[in-house]
């Protein structure tokens, strides 16, 4: 398994998890382009943030957040979630190449934080989700789809990804190769 490389560029938006155990992985989308959100994300003003943001194309992540700290991008599942923004707009759709990326990229966090393959039932249990599918839990968002067949198609994807193994023992920006990367233990 390849992925993309990883870029390091910090957001102010973060806090502490408070001491939560990381468990659940949430699956956003942009509604706007790659470097916009990366933009918005790095405005205090904005107060939000996501820990990895995704190109298109699926070619280039970057990461925001520590992992080890709070990303504000789904209300009340943030203490013990990592936030995954998809760049593009859903009424347009999402290339497979990105779509496939982030399958790889939700498996390789699976198996490097130890989170079951498995879907979570309204962000309530460990695994993973849509911010739709958090419901209220997660601010009552619609991205990136509501149709249930979506993230289902995406799950099957993450599950292939995951049982077919071969990860890296790291995924880390340049800057940042000390603190950015998983390694399983």
């Amino acid at each position: 398994m390849t992925l993309p490389p990883l870029k390091w560029v910090p957001s102010p938006n973060f806090s502490s998890r408070g001491g939560a155990h990381i468990d659940l992985l949430v699956l956003h989308d942009t509604e706007g382009g790659y470097s916009g959100a990366v933009s918005w994300f790095q405005m205090r003003q904005s107060q939000v943030s996501a820990h990895f943001v995704i190109r298109e194309d699926g070619g280039e992540a970057t990461q925001m957040v520590d992992i080890g700290m709070k990303a504000w991008h789904a209300c009340n599942v943030n203490p013990r979630s990592i936030g995954f923004e998809m760049a593009g707009i859903s009424a347009k759709g999402f290339a497979a190449v990105e779509i496939q990326a982030l399958a790889d990229i939700f498996a390789f966090h699976l198996h490097a934080m130890d989170i079951p393959c498995v879907r979570s039932q309204a962000g309530r249990t460990p695994g993973i989700c849509s911010h739709y599918e958090t419901g209220p839990l997660g601010g009552g968002h619609s991205d990136p789809s509501t149709d249930p067949a979506w993230m289902a198609h995406f799950f099957e994807l993450v599950s292939a990804s995951h049982a077919k193994g071969g990860f890296p023992t790291f995924w880390q920006s340049e800057r940042r190769a000390a603190t950015c990367g998983l390694a399983r233990p």
